[in-house]
């Protein structure tokens, strides 16, 4: 028998129970529910603030006499201000904030302000030895940093020993050769060594970089940073063709590749790792974002019930409910992904299924509960129909007043197709409460305003294609940005033209990829798509200054910023000295040598200390 005080302690631990399940599910449905909100209380940088080099900001260091000198770097580039190298020049400068001069021919040196520190850039492909050999040897005396992005001609440079020497070249071994594979060495890029060579049926498949090169082999004095591999049999190690390097000799270093690597995005961790090779240290701002976008999930119309019941015994919804979300679900919490759902109303506009809103507050839980978010999926097909369309009849779906969610993020298929949509209908309203477009992106930039108030966003990888090149691209932007946009597109399983999209198959294969190649390169912070929008519009409005001294066995950076918005984040990369402290933020190891700075102020300082370890630079062959 239960006693009358037994019994009531019974019905009240029921009742808190009850009040506490209540009390989170509700909690739980309101956070979902106006999870993008705190975005209606924040100030979003615009176009109109984006950085411009014509505009200098000079912090105001009056009475600060220890606070050293200024580590900015103005860069000059030697070649047409239309190849494809100087595009991708053109990006890294905004990226970095340095002041960017293009000539054709390099001035003389006592015509230049000798105020600033100079890194020349020459294309070398496109022009003559006549153009710039003659005066290049007075910079070189003053010991400013010179890289050919590209490399003349082999027979050029055969024929011109001066060139030759500045090169450090000492054996051209052949004018093309055809390598086993690409090695990077540790140390060069942020996410360690990578050696890109095919040893089976499968890793061929993953072999898409250019294996053609000519055969250079460089001096002792030079540090090699890529090589191409060849049979170690037929070939010792010591000359294996040199594809990055630097010769120094006294004050001069001058970076060399070979190869068409700074005519791609990929280009700009390169470049990235000449300013860090280049000086003492390296501190660049990044946009520290990395996204995961579950594209045309969940759905909202029952198309393709026919095949789903065929396959999975389920109509549409269900097939999305009990088998396509739970292992998405498996796959962001197992791999720490931060996702956004980029939501599909009708993708075939020709069919006439009905839209079904009925589980949206489910799947909206759902994602809250994972801290993601849910955006529009533009992605459509249909005989008569385009974007404009597709968004109108989005539109009545978005408008409904049980919708509450702010849907504030969108994929598109076609970049150009979205520029023509902004443009042809500007008073329409369909992009109303839209902040980034995220899409397959360009060669040129990985991200930029759309008008005054949307940016764009570039996918950067897709997670069912790995391959050398795409490993490359990831390292080169970790190096260089932070930054990655990771797409898993749904729309296969939901159509299969075969068994490999089949969703046991397509499963299997996206869990593996993002749980291998793409999970180690996950340096950076996870974020939502609107998350990464508020990041990438402070960096391109951010302008900064660094100045440096060493003191005694200390070296103390200082940190001055513009318009950073509360926070912004640097990458700072070290010859194998260590960060002691900060103030006016604070900072993480991300691997050696290598530390994310988050500075929360207008103002940071941060001392570095020497290494208790001697370190000396081995030839890494």
């Amino acid at each position: 028998m239960v006693s009358r005080r037994n019994f009531f302690a019974i019905i009240l631990m029921m009742f808190v129970v009850f009040f506490l399940c209540q009390f989170s599910q509700v909690m739980r449905s309101h956070v979902n529910q106006n999870n993008n909100d705190f975005y209606e209380d924040i100030v979003l940088p615009a176009h109109a603030d984006e950085w411009s080099q014509d505009v200098v900001f000079s912090p105001d260091v009056t009475g600060e006499e220890n606070i050293g000198v200024s580590a900015a770097r103005n860069i000059i580039f030697i070649g047409s201000p239309d190849s494809e190298a100087a595009v991708t020049v053109k990006q890294w400068c905004k990226l970095i904030k340095a002041p960017l001069t293009f000539y054709d021919i390099l001035p003389l040196y006592s015509t230049m302000d000798h105020s600033h520190d100079y890194m020349i850039l020459i294309d070398g492909e496109s022009l003559s030895t006549g153009c710039y050999m003659s005066t290049l040897n007075s910079y070189l005396r003053k010991g400013t940093t010179v890289v050919f992005l590209t490399l003349p001609p082999v027979q050029v440079i055969r024929n011109n020993e001066q060139l030759k020497n500045l090169l450090g070249i000492t054996k051209i071994m052949a004018e093309e050769v055809t390598v086993q594979g690409i090695r990077i060495f540790e140390g060069a890029f942020v996410g360690g060594e990578a050696v890109y060579k095919a040893e089976n049926d499968q890793e061929k498949e993953f072999q898409d970089l250019d294996l053609r090169m000519p055969w250079y082999v460089t001096a002792e004095g030079s540090k090699s940073y890529m090589v191409g591999l060849l049979d170690e049999s037929k070939a010792d190690r010591e000359s294996f063709p040199r594809i990055m390097w630097r010769f120094s000799g006294g004050k001069t270093k001058v970076f060399a590749v070979n190869g068409d690597y700074l005519k791609s995005l990929a280009g700009l961790g390169m470049l990235d790792l000449i300013l860090y090779e280049s000086a003492d240290f390296a501190l660049y701002p990044v946009v520290n974002a990395q996204t995961s976008l579950f594209i045309d999930i969940p759905g909202m119309s029952d198309e393709q019930s026919d095949v789903m019941q065929e396959l999975y015994y389920r109509d549409s919804n269900g097939v999305q409910r009990d088998i396509f979300f739970p292992g998405i679900v498996s796959v962001s919490e197992r791999n720490q992904i931060v996702p956004t759902f980029l939501i599909r109303t009708r993708y075939d506009m020709d069919d006439d299924a009905a839209l079904d809103t009925e589980h949206l507050d489910f799947y909206l839980e759902e994602i809250g509960s994972l801290s993601g978010e849910a955006g529009r999926s533009l992605r459509y097909t249909g005989t008569d129909d385009d974007l404009i369309s597709k968004m109108v009849f989005d539109s009545e779906f978005y408008n409904d007043p049980s919708v509450e969610y702010n849907f504030r993020t969108a994929y598109v298929d076609s970049l150009s197709e979205a520029v023509d949509a902004l443009r042809q209908s500007p008073e329409s309203g369909l992009f109303d409460g839209i902040v980034s477009v995220a899409g397959p992106g360009d060669t040129d930039e990985l991200f930029y305003y759309l008008n005054d108030d949307i940016t764009f966003q570039s996918i950067t990888q897709d997670a069912t294609r790995y391959s050398y090149s795409r490993d490359l691209l990831a390292r080169s932007l970790n190096t260089s940005v932070g930054y990655s946009s990771l797409m898993i597109s749904m729309n296969n399983a939901f159509r299969p033209d075969n068994e490999d999209d089949e969703w046991e198959n397509y499963f299997d294969l996206i869990s593996s990829n993002i749980s291998t190649y793409w999970h180690r390169f996950s340096l950076f912070e996870q974020t939502t798509l609107s998350e990464s929008d508020y990041r990438i519009r402070k960096m391109l409005s951010l302008d900064y200054e660094t100045y440096y001294q060493r003191e005694d066995e200390n070296v103390k950076i200082t940190l001055f910023t513009d318009k950073a918005y509360d926070e912004c984040w640097f990458l700072l990369r070290t010859h194998e000295q260590q960060v002691e402290g900060m103030t006016g933020g604070d900072w993480k190891l991300i691997e050696k040598d290598a530390y994310l700075i988050h500075m929360t102020g207008d103002r940071a300082e941060i001392t570095l200390r020497d290494s208790d370890e001697v370190y000396t630079y081995e030839n890494p062959f």
